[in-house]
């Protein structure tokens, strides 16, 4: 009699009754049924529409603020071009009236000059002429009258001789005594474009330097 062992029975199937299957890991949802990655790229596109929207309200203020400043300036130039033409304006009626003043006043000292040889040349010796002028707004006549005399006084050969013919020059040695020198009446001659009569006192102031006068 032999002996037989039961071998196990080698079977290739196995029993998938007993074998425990693991569940698959299903992607992570949100609360609303959607995957972490499409909302963030949601709030990424609503922030970046949040900001084109700030950009375009701060774009349209920067755009009013540049037109009200522009027009600001305008105005500006406008008001200050218009000043400037009323300071134009005033600084010419003012210089017409003082032209005015000022011919009015070498009127009255030509007609206070009666005692000249050449009342015409009677403004040139008097300067500063607005001093003629009093705080009302009128000509001092008197002043003029008083200052011509004054120059006539100090220059008498600018006086009219009997005849109407300029009196007799002074002389030339005499220096400043009751005139002029006569280097004064040279320049004063020439200073009116009278050539002969400067002429004459320069050859006239030569002989009296020759003779030791």
């Amino acid at each position: 009699m032999s002996d037989t062992t039961d071998a196990p029975a080698e079977s290739g199937n196995t029993d998938t009754s007993t074998q425990q299957t693991e569940p698959e890991q299903q992607p992570a949802t949100s609360s609303h049924g959607q995957k972490p990655e499409q909302d963030e790229e949601k709030d990424f596109r609503k922030l970046y529409e949040q900001a084109v929207t700030q950009s375009r309200k701060w774009e349209s203020r920067a755009r009013e603020n540049r037109d009200k400043a522009k027009k600001w300036d305008e105005a500006e130039e406008a008001n200050r071009s218009e000043a400037e033409k009323s300071a134009a304006r005033a600084e010419a009626a003012e210089a017409r009236a003082k032209a005015a003043i000022t011919a009015a006043i070498n009127a009255e000292i030509r007609a206070a000059a009666h005692g000249w040889a050449t009342p015409a040349d009677a403004p040139r010796y008097l300067d500063e002429k607005d001093r003629y002028v009093t705080d009302d707004g009128e000509i001092d006549t008197k002043a003029i009258s008083e200052d011509v005399a004054a120059v006539l006084k100090e220059r008498p050969h600018l006086a009219a001789a009997e005849g109407g013919r300029r009196g007799p020059n002074p002389d030339p040695g005499q220096g400043h005594r009751g005139g002029v020198s006569v280097a004064d009446q040279i320049r004063e001659a020439e200073g009116k474009g009278d050539h002969r009569e400067a002429l004459r006192l320069k050859t006239q102031q030569l002989l009296d330097r020759k003779s030791g006068r």
